[in-house]
């Protein structure tokens, strides 16, 4: 029954109420906070820098409490693609000509430069994963559709329909875990009435053919829940331009303003150590 369960292989946007101090801070400045940290280790190009972004994202998952097999567990899915991408690195990451090849594979040169940018590869993709589940652990889908909301807030006055933008966001963020359920369930029923599930022996054509099937309904049910949640959203009176009030009023504290501090402090640290 192992091979069904797709839900506990998606970490991204599923919350975990552990009311720790990341819970705790404004939802605002957490978005903000994250936003520069993804962008920082994006840009990164620098060991040292991805390695203080290790230590950072380390640091987050303890004061977090979100537990440690859960957010390793999210990178099981995208390891293989990674490691496929860090190979490809070792054969096109440019060289200094005067270099030697510290080993040949089938006559094509293995350089230090093409080994360094599959680590630093590797390295940032799987910092990225695990950040992103921290923030999809630590922010609620109310948190993070009131938050968008208001940052967003002042560019109500060029025109912008805000309100759909941060709905749209949330919207993409929590269809995620739905789309695991949905894809397990048809699995299951599937696996049920004599399908082939969980052999992992065959060619590649054979596997592909093996999940084809899924596909199809999994894209239909999707029509349909978004359908549905069209016409959920229609009978409770949402339209673009509907001015609506919250029943939480966010206030920023001393310590979201030093947890915002400290996110860009480490960005910068990021992008410019040598």
């Amino acid at each position: 029954m192992s091979n069904f369960e797709y839900l506990q292989k998606v970490t991204v946007g599923q919350y975990f109420p552990l009311g720790s101090w990341l819970h705790k801070r404004d939802p605002r400045l957490k978005l903000v906070g994250f936003s520069f940290l993804i962008f920082a280790l994006t840009l990164a190009n620098n060991i040292n820098g991805l390695l203080i972004g290790m230590g950072v994202v380390i640091l987050l998952l303890k004061i977090s409490k979100t537990p440690w097999r859960y957010a390793l567990r999210g990178l099981l899915t995208p390891l293989p693609f990674l490691m496929f991408l860090a190979a490809i690195q070792l054969f096109i990451t440019p060289h200094v000509i005067s270099s030697f090849p510290l080993v040949r594979i089938l006559g094509v040169g293995i350089y230090q430069e093409g080994i360094l940018a599959g680590i630093r590869l590797l390295v940032r993709f799987c910092i990225l994963v695990i950040l992103l589940t921290i923030s999809g652990t630590t922010l609620s889908t109310l948190e993070m559709i009131h938050g968008l909301d208001l940052l967003v807030k002042p560019f109500r006055s060029l025109g912008f329909q805000t309100g759909s933008f941060a709905m749209a966001v949330q919207i993409t963020m929590r269809f995620i875990p739905f789309l695991a359920i949905n894809a397990e369930k048809i699995a299951k029923a599937q696996a049920s009435r004599g399908a082939e599930w969980g052999e992992k022996r065959g060619n590649l054509i054979k596997r592909v053919r093996q999940v084809f099937p899924l596909i199809i309904p999994l894209f239909n049910n999707s029509l349909h829940q978004a359908e549905t949640l069209a016409d959920a959203m229609l009978a409770r009176g949402f339209a673009v331009n509907t001015k609506r009030t919250s029943m939480i009023e966010y206030q920023i504290s001393i310590q979201d303003w030093i947890f915002l501090f400290m996110m860009i402090l480490v960005s910068m640290l990021i992008l410019l150590i040598k």
